[in-house]
């Protein structure tokens, strides 16, 4: 490598060939580099008339952004593609990657290999499992835009979630998404949502999405998977709304009515304290007056 003083007329920032940050690491890194200058040139490689990224995107933004002319870099002599994304990759294990960089950097090495030496080769070096199923998973997270790719890099979409967001067709996730936000649904319960959605679908033989423009006339959460657990297992829902409704009736004479979780078995509890027999005696017969 041969260090020199580019312009930034003579590189290509907008060039993604083979960085793959996401979101991009100019702002993050803008105020550290504000104050210490840059300790580390980026390294860029020519292709054609200019030079592109290879290491150190973000330092190259954030050195632009504060109005700086020039740029120091090192400047890769000519190699072969594959081993510039090698070094693009290897620059970047430090810091830990966000699944879409993942998915990212599997898009970018398959220009040069196989699927399956991406998985066998790539893959552990990821961290990740090298598994068929996880290389099409990756292919559906690059091609994510919009909320959903924020939310897959952030964390706050979850693999197991986004496996079932990625059911439906692709035009559709960024509203369903958006949908599930709005409502302020937990993560078990976005995943519930997408579950039942694709159930009931199933069952009335219809398009998610067609069912899904009728529960988006649902703004409130409670709402919304009340109608949806009603639709989908009715007789369920009918039980555990008079069990709600006897629960408060007892809670009137003290009383805790115990139900398991999506009444897998036939068998409640009550809980019923008391500190002498007069006072049992008194609650008991409360409870009686209560029942139907």
């Amino acid at each position: 490598m041969r260090w020199a003083q580019l312009s930034w007329g003579e590189i290509d920032l907008d060039s993604r060939t083979f960085v793959f940050s996401f979101p991009p690491r100019g702002d993050l890194l803008r105020e550290s580099i504000h104050r210490f200058g840059l300790l580390e040139p980026p390294v860029v490689a020519r292709a054609g008339e200019k030079f592109l990224p290879v290491a150190g995107e973000g330092r190259l933004l954030a050195w632009k952004s504060l109005g700086e002319e020039e740029v120091p870099v090192f400047i890769l002599p000519e190699t072969d593609p594959l081993r510039l994304q090698e070094m693009a990759l290897e620059s970047n294990l430090w810091r830990g990657l966000n699944l879409v960089e993942k998915a990212e950097v599997v898009v970018r090495f398959r220009r040069y290999l196989a699927p399956e030496e991406v998985v066998s080769g790539v893959f552990p070096r990821l961290g990740l499992s090298p598994t068929p199923e996880g290389y099409f998973f990756l292919e559906e997270v690059a091609r994510s835009s919009g909320r959903v790719r924020q939310a897959l890099a952030t964390g706050k979409l979850p693999p197991k979630v986004a496996r079932l967001l990625f059911r439906y067709p692709s035009e559709w996730r960024e509203r369903i998404w958006n949908f599930l936000e709005k409502l302020g649904l937990s993560i078990s319960e976005k995943r519930e949502a997408l579950e039942g959605i694709l159930d009931l679908a199933r069952r009335e033989e219809r398009a998610p999405e067609e069912l899904l423009q009728e529960l988006e006339d649902l703004t409130e959460r409670g709402e919304f998977l009340s109608e949806l657990r009603r639709r989908l297992r009715p007789h369920l829902f009918q039980t555990q709304q008079k069990l709600s409704r006897l629960r408060e009736r007892v809670r009137t004479a003290e009383a805790l009515l115990e139900t398991p979780p999506a009444l897998e078995t036939d068998t409640l509890s009550l809980t019923l304290r008391f500190r002498s027999e007069e006072e049992l005696r008194s609650k008991l017969e409360r409870l009686l007056k209560l029942l139907p």
